[in-house]
């Protein structure tokens, strides 16, 4: 036969190299590449297949954020079927349940009350399981870790009061968990404040709140109203408040971030036996909130805390805020919508500002028709380029129209000094990488998407 044809053995010397064991990445560095892997759920399920020391980290992934909501990774599953699977799942693999960080509950469907197979075929099962679903209140209750909360409804509403109580019981459960840091509440009624106060006060280590849509409708919601709310000391007496591993008793929640969005019910975090403490909060947000005394009471209470204060105006008449007592405000953002009073309240809140300000950012949106809008910009030029406002780093208006338009032409010509002080950011609203930048709400942004 052919030396050509015929494969020679390999050396000895290369046979010893086969047989020595492949060198192993230290597992610090596996958790790290691991860690990057945190929005490739396939990749993810395979790490966690390849062996027992890749598994907790693959986990942790896997498993941080529960959502019990239609969506199209969902399939046909409605959220009460996911529900049923997540229980039977813990109760079979209770070691999982430390995994879990995020749980987000919604109530209806974004997508008209169907799934989305059945929204593309025209079905029409409905998906109102909150009420319904009985495994729904031992699943809340088998949580341990979960540091943010979102429970909300679309397009309905849910009522606080024709909850079954083991409903209410076990959402409290998940209020008081030590671990807890973050709640976001949308579409929520409440018949007094009283319940919506004792609900948020069973959370004690709360550091971020988030309401949207939330009503209270059984008490007039009259600008400065005294509102009847538990206290510390009665929550603690309360036998509604769980007492369990991992739970926490009564003590005054230190926010560090409110966001308040259609709300009607902000007077009973005023009050004086609030379960809220606000002297720490950093982060304001105020969106179409019509007791504006109370937005200047808030003002007030934060005083020297607050660092960023984000407000829609809605279509309501200017209000003389004094940010004058926020003297370690850093970033301003106002969302402004009525076109003969947008520049008013520019103008009213930047002359508050106190001479010995920090501040470096300041945001503003125009979701307005400029054709209404032809006086006023170049004295808002002006007096951005006060002296006492020398600190600015970035000025950024948002307009909506086209940046070719004439009108985004007028504006930017009129902003010249902004411009020659080389501070100026105009953008157009409405697309998504023409947002205003990030590092306004630095850590809003962590716990929620604008």
């Amino acid at each position: 036969m052919s030396s050509r044809l015929t494969r020679p053995f390999p050396p000895k010397s290369m046979l010893n190299d086969f047989e020595k064991p492949i060198p192993r990445l230290p597992q610090e560095l596996v958790d790290h590449i691991i860690d990057h892997l945190h929005d490739d759920p396939v990749t993810l399920n395979s790490c966690a297949l390849v062996c027992h020391a890749w598994l907790p980290t693959s986990r942790l992934h896997i498993f941080s954020k529960v959502s019990l909501k239609v969506t199209p990774a969902a399939g046909h599953l409605t959220p009460s079927e996911l529900c049923k699977r997540l229980h039977r799942l813990f109760t079979a693999s209770p070691s999982i349940i430390c995994y879990v960080r995020e749980l987000e509950v919604l109530e209806g469907s974004p997508l008209g009350g169907q799934t989305a197979p059945q929204a593309a075929s025209g079905g029409n099962r409905s998906t109102t399981w909150v009420t319904t679903e009985c495994t729904f209140p031992h699943l809340l209750r088998m949580f341990t870790h979960l540091k943010r909360l979102e429970f909300g409804a679309h397009p309905t509403t849910l009522h606080w009061a024709m909850l079954p109580p083991s409903l209410q019981s076990a959402i409290r459960h998940v209020f008081s968990l030590r671990t807890l840091t973050f709640v976001r509440l949308k579409s929520w009624s409440f018949t007094h404040s009283r319940e919506l106060a004792g609900l948020l006060g069973s959370a004690r280590n709360l550091q971020g709140l988030a309401l949207v849509s939330v009503c209270v409708t059984g008490e007039p919601s009259m600008p400065g109203a005294i509102i009847d709310v538990p206290s510390a000391e009665d929550l603690a007496e309360s036998p509604e408040v769980p007492v369990d591993e991992g739970v926490i008793s009564p003590r005054r929640s230190r926010l560090e971030f409110l966001t308040m969005e259609y709300v009607d019910a902000g007077n009973w975090l005023l009050s004086p036996r609030s379960t809220m403490d606000l002297q720490g909060l950093r982060e304001l947000r105020v969106a179409h909130f019509e007791d504006l005394p109370a937005v200047e009471r808030l003002l007030a209470r934060t005083g020297i805390s607050l660092e960023h204060f984000h407000f829609k105006t809605g279509i309501l008449d200017v209000y003389p805020f004094d940010l004058s007592i926020n003297a370690n405000l850093r970033s301003i953002k106002l969302t402004l919508e009525d076109p003969p009073l947008a520049l008013r309240w520019v103008q009213t809140l930047l002359k508050s500002i106190s001479p010995t300000n920090v501040l470096e950012h300041i945001s503003l949106e125009f979701f307005t028709d400029l054709k209404q809008m032809v006086d006023g910009w170049a004295e808002l030029d002006s007096l951005l380029l006060r002296p006492e406002l020398s600190g600015l780093r970035q000025v950024e208006f948002g307009l909506f129209t086209l940046s070719t338009s004439a009108e985004f032409a007028r504006v930017t010509e009129e902003l010249a000094g902004l411009g020659a002080r080389g501070i100026l950011r105009m953008y157009r609203l409405g697309l998504k990488n023409q947002r205003s930048n990030q590092q306004l709400m630095p850590r809003i942004s962590r716990y929620e998407s604008s």
